[in-house]
């Protein structure tokens, strides 16, 4: 699978983009998250994710209809917080240090 962190300031469309790209809506039931890599959990119940703020840059979210991809969505920059980016850069770092190519990040956008 082809590993995509998308990155962008707070509001800057980071979710349409995945959208179009998966051909979806975030809104549809064909949106699957894995938390931790271990826990599917379908959108109406992780919904609260996608808002800002609450989801974690680590949780994997895959489209049925790319199944070649792993998206990471970032919870967005704000000016004056250093929180977001940190935890950015920490998922950077960590995926980089894995061995496996899988678990690897492939891409950031």
């Amino acid at each position: 699978r082809f590993r995509v962190l998308i990155l962008g300031r707070a509001n800057a469309g980071k979710t349409t983009i995945l959208e179009r790209i998966a051909g979806a809506s975030i809104g549809q039931n064909d949106v699957r998250f894995l938390q931790t890599r271990s826990h599917l959990c379908w959108l109406l119940t992780c919904l609260y994710h996608l808002q800002r703020g609450l989801h974690n840059v680590k949780d994997e979210i895959r489209f049925p209809s790319r199944p070649g991809f792993v998206f990471h969505d970032s919870r967005g920059f704000e000016a004056g917080s250093s929180e977001e980016l940190d935890a950015a850069r920490r998922f950077v770092e960590d995926s980089a240090a894995v061995t496996n190519l899988k678990e690897q990040l492939h891409a950031i956008w």
